[in-house]
């Protein structure tokens, strides 16, 4: 298994995730144009992205937008990308961000599922692992809950409690002293902001309306996750979304699902393009893929400096042993048993890692931190 960068998503079913990571890698491509940095796909991701694009191209032909119509997860996936230098066969800079069905969340739906059951404790190492945590928010269910009957089906359509229990899980394996040193953010993202907002073509004035609502609903899952984590750094992030950037929300349609078992009100969104023809333009979307860069090189000087350290220590130590009174019987073993040129090749050694440590981050840096410094989104925030 390739070592990569982690990131996982924790959101319910019908959510948006596969969407959202769409409009992240296309925003970032966007961003990274004429900078001599690619991003690249293994191709099973390079599938499901241009998969998803395809969906939204015929969307756009047709001149009708149903995002019902663009398919979400049907099992786990892992979408592996990286960022890699123009020409160079190397590998980049590998993350690896794993998506699923949101209904996995829910321990007694999982359990109805062979896939799921066999395919959780995966699901649930590599969030352990992360390095950030995204939290998909449909904006409009939010926004367009009105009455107390459409207010009491929010905490199910955005399954608060299952994304609660799951980023404590996550607070708590980052504070582990195997990851308490680790970089770790939470990303709070609302999608399908259009509506709500008038910096992309839209003429929404609901975006303080929108930052309340995530501050008051979400506010118990970043306290869990900063309690749990109360021994290190924890990053919060808000980041408002348009994923398609061409779309306007027209009505929100609340009505009784089908299933019993489900949310007391189910909630489906009806859209139209606001321009013929579109132009898919996402915006903060890319924040995803700079808060990664921001965490890697947050790691990544200390990481370098405990291997310099490591490689000094160990070479003043075979300077010392060098240098220090042996007499003819010592002499006698040092020179002639090999041990002066066990030293010797050892103290070469350590000067090349001390070398190739440094190599090794003037070209990490050289990457990440263009992206890290890419400057935020005027959406953006840190909590």
């Amino acid at each position: 298994m390739t070592l990569s960068f982690k990131a996982s998503m924790v959101g319910p079913s019908r959510v948006g995730k596969t969407t959202l990571l769409t409009a992240v890698l296309a925003e970032t491509e966007t961003m990274l144009a004429g900078s001599g940095i690619s991003l690249v796909m293994d191709e099973q991701t390079e599938l499901r992205i241009r998969r998803n694009r395809v969906e939204l191209r015929r969307a756009i032909e047709a001149r009708e937008f149903d995002a019902a119509s663009l398919s979400g997860s049907q099992s786990m996936a892992l979408y592996e990308v990286g960022l890699q230098a123009v020409g160079e066969s190397t590998p980049g800079i590998p993350f690896s961000v794993l998506d699923y069905p949101g209904e996995w969340l829910d321990p007694s739906k999982r359990a109805q599922h062979p896939r799921a059951k066999a395919q959780w404790a995966t699901c649930e190492a590599h969030i352990s692992e992360s390095l950030m945590l995204l939290v998909p928010v449909e904006a409009a269910v939010l926004m367009e809950a009105v009455t107390p009957a459409q207010r009491r089906a929010v905490a199910d359509l955005l399954a608060f409690e299952d994304v609660e229990a799951m980023a404590r899980k996550w607070a708590r394996a980052r504070n582990q002293p195997a990851h308490q040193d680790e970089p770790a953010v939470l990303v709070l993202a609302p999608i399908k902001c259009e509506k709500y907002f008038d910096d992309n073509g839209g003429k929404g004035r609901d975006a303080a309306r929108l930052r309340q609502l995530v501050r008051e609903k979400y506010r118990t899952i970043t306290e869990v996750v900063q309690a749990e984590a109360k021994n290190r750094d924890m990053r919060v992030i808000y980041a408002p979304i348009d994923t398609y950037g061409c779309v306007d929300l027209m009505e929100g349609q609340w009505h009784k699902p089908l299933d019993d078992d489900g949310p007391e009100l189910d909630f489906r969104g009806h859209y139209r393009f606001r321009e013929i023809p579109p132009i898919v333009r996402p915006k903060a979307a890319a924040t995803v893929m700079r808060e990664l860069c921001r965490c890697v090189v947050s790691g990544q000087d200390t990481a370098e400096r405990r291997r310099a350290e490591s490689a000094r220590v160990t070479y003043q130590a075979a300077l010392e042993r060098k240098s220090e009174p042996k007499g003819f019987w010592g002499a006698l073993d040092y020179y002639l048993l090999g041990e002066a040129l066990d030293n010797r090749n050892l103290r070469l050694s350590n000067q090349r890692v001390i070398g190739e440590a440094a190599r090794r981050q003037e070209e990490l840096q050289a990457v990440l931190e263009w992206m890290a410094k890419q400057p935020a989104d005027e959406r953006v925030e840190e909590w």
